[in-house]
């Protein structure tokens, strides 16, 4: 899942992973993402990418929700997030690593 509340990074995000097989779900706010992975009974989601910009963004609730996702936050000043804005390269290699 994608959770960013900019919609054209949502798109191409999504377009470049589907073209690599990934299952992708794109959300553009955070209570749209916390009713889906409450929802998700299953444990879908591998990996969880957040834009840490969202308004009322509330890191430490998802990994409440899902704490055997892999949880990942797009924006950051820290080396080991992926830093907008990325190259689909850097996403591919990003995504790759964690999953």
């Amino acid at each position: 899942m994608v959770v960013d509340d900019e919609i054209s990074v949502l798109e191409n995000i999504k377009s470049c992973l589907k073209k690599e097989d990934f299952e992708v779900i794109t959300v553009d706010n955070n209570r749209k993402a916390f009713e889906i992975m409450e929802n998700d009974k299953e444990n879908n989601f591998s990996l969880i990418l957040i834009d840490t910009r969202l308004p009322n963004s509330n890191i430490p609730a998802f990994f409440s929700i899902k704490p055997k996702s892999k949880i990942n936050i797009d924006t950051s000043t820290e080396d080991n997030f992926l830093k907008k804005p990325f190259t689909k390269d850097e996403l591919l290699d990003f995504i790759r690593r964690r999953i």
